[in-house]
């Protein structure tokens, strides 16, 4: 899992450095903005004297190439969908321009949707502008469950997600953030995965996090836009995998399944389903974060899960 580095420096010179690789002469850094949202990365918007005068970099000090694969995804999904995503401008882990791995991309007009206390009918609109984006989206299907270069058409979806749980389970952090009767619950319903996940009908092209803070709106002519969806884990995986996680965080989507349904069909049992992706969630989310919140979803999540779908 990664490490958290979201309270990295980022100096004029080391930006004007990665700008000038980027556009092939000299460029003058006017303003660094550190941006919210950057909760595993560093995430600033550069202002600069040549066009497009702005863009956003990412940094993260961890060796290797740490922005290789959403750098990938952000080029796929820009190419292959009608997904609003930025472009990617340049990406080097090699630390020869500044000492981080970084990511520099388009500046996607608007702010993020975490930031704003929007009006129900707001939310609402957006919730359909984003059904209509998931919508085509999921019209791309793949050979094989996993990454978009994955042609393995051996593995199952419930082998794949199983290990996914029992990795999430196996960070040292969830043993110390949890109650043993917590794990133990959380143990019992890993074992119940495989069964319950053994149709998730076809590999379906998914952003993989959707949420507020990786959504870019706009206000434009006395309504909010949707204008970017940011940071994706794109892979081929059971589209119910991408819907559970809107559901995650406790926000309303009525408006958002009801325009859904009109480009998507949703397979019976996803109420149950979904509670397994849930689970990955908030494990993921106790072994980085360790908040309250996710350690009660936590349990609750195990709980539901033995209920309805225990021997």
């Amino acid at each position: 899992m990664i490490e958290l580095q979201p309270d990295l420096d980022l100096t004029t010179a080391q930006a004007e450095r990665l700008l000038d690789a980027w556009l092939v002469g000299p460029v003058v850094c006017s303003e660094i903005v550190p941006l919210q949202g950057g909760i595993v990365n560093s995430v600033f918007r550069l202002e600069f004297d040549r066009p497009p005068h702005r863009a956003v970099v990412k940094i993260h000090g961890r060796d290797g190439d740490t922005f290789a694969a959403e750098a990938r995804a952000l080029e796929y999904l820009g190419a292959e969908t009608a997904c609003p995503v930025p472009s990617v401008y340049l990406h080097d882990s090699s630390a020869r321009l500044i000492p981080y791995s970084f990511l520099l991309i388009e500046d996607v007009p608007g702010v993020c949707l975490k930031s704003l206390d929007l009006e129900p009918s707001e939310r609402a609109d957006i919730d359909v502008q984003l059904a209509d984006v998931l919508g085509e989206l999921h019209d791309h299907r793949g050979r094989g469950w996993g990454g978009v270069d994955t042609d393995d058409t051996s593995e199952t979806w419930a082998d794949l997600f199983a290990a996914r749980l029992a990795a999430a389970r196996a960070h040292p952090a969830v043993a110390e953030r949890l109650a043993a009767d917590v794990l133990a619950r959380v143990d019992e319903a890993i074992d119940l995965a495989r069964p319950a996940l053994r149709d998730p009908g076809r590999p379906t092209l998914v952003h993989g996090d959707v949420w507020d803070g990786n959504l870019m709106v706009r206000r434009e002519n006395g309504r909010w836009r949707l204008t970017g969806l940011l940071d994706p884990d794109l892979q081929f995986a059971d589209v119910e995998f991408e819907l559970a996680y809107l559901e995650v965080f406790d926000t309303p989507r009525e408006a958002f399944f009801a325009a859904y349904a009109d480009r998507q069909t949703l397979r019976p049992g996803y109420e149950r389903r979904r509670l397994f992706y849930w689970l990955h969630t908030a494990l993921v989310h106790v072994a980085l974060f360790g908040d309250e919140f996710f350690c009660h979803f936590t349990a609750r999540t195990a709980d539901s899960i033995a209920r309805r779908l225990a021997p």
